[in-house]
């Protein structure tokens, strides 16, 4: 069965990795840590007010706090995120984490959707600590936008941009010893 358009492309997926010169759990911490997410990420501005839970209002602001438990709840979180000069709320939803290796996630960015999977490796190195940090991003053919629809190649040079930058900007702030 072919998908709507009859494209046989239904979706498009992304895997790019990157070294990090750093402890595994302190790669670890970078990923699942919301605090630490809006240090490292130069595209999040801020966080959003969540909707209030239990008569409780949650905010993030850019620091350098580090939080003592990092174990991943599964937990959604939005920020103000700014794709080129256009600000969008990014919310990203964790669904699964497993044993501190495996992070997968439900990206939006405005209405660009996509499923987002992290996998962290350690790896042997004579000069210490270096964790394989590895994307997977996999996202529909098209995204409606504005009445009009993103190209398939559009979108695609756009998920490789995204995991590219988000693996560098991991790396420079784990090996920054933040």
């Amino acid at each position: 069965m072919l998908p709507q358009g009859g494209s046989t492309h239904s979706v498009i997926t992304v895997a790019l990795s990157a070294n990090i010169g750093a402890a595994h759990e302190r790669v670890w911490r970078a990923l699942v840590d919301p605090s630490e997410r809006v240090c490292w990420d130069e595209r999040i501005l801020g966080a959003v007010d969540l909707p209030p839970s239990s008569g409780q209002r949650h905010r993030l602001e850019k620091s350098h706090a580090v939080a003592s438990d990092t174990r991943p709840a599964l937990r959604s979180v939005r920020y103000r995120f700014q794709l080129a000069s256009v600000v969008l709320v990014l919310q990203d939803e964790v669904v699964a984490a497993d044993r501190r290796d495996r992070l997968v996630s439900r990206i939006s960015i405005g209405s660009l959707r996509f499923d987002q999977t992290m996998t962290l490796y350690d790896e042997e190195s004579e000069s210490g600590p270096l964790t394989r940090l590895g994307m997977k991003i996999v996202a529909q053919n098209s995204i409606p936008v504005l009445g009009e629809s993103l190209s398939r190649l559009d979108l695609q040079k756009w998920v490789i941009e995204y995991a590219d930058t988000t693996l560098r900007q991991v790396r420079k702030f784990c090996e920054a010893g933040t």
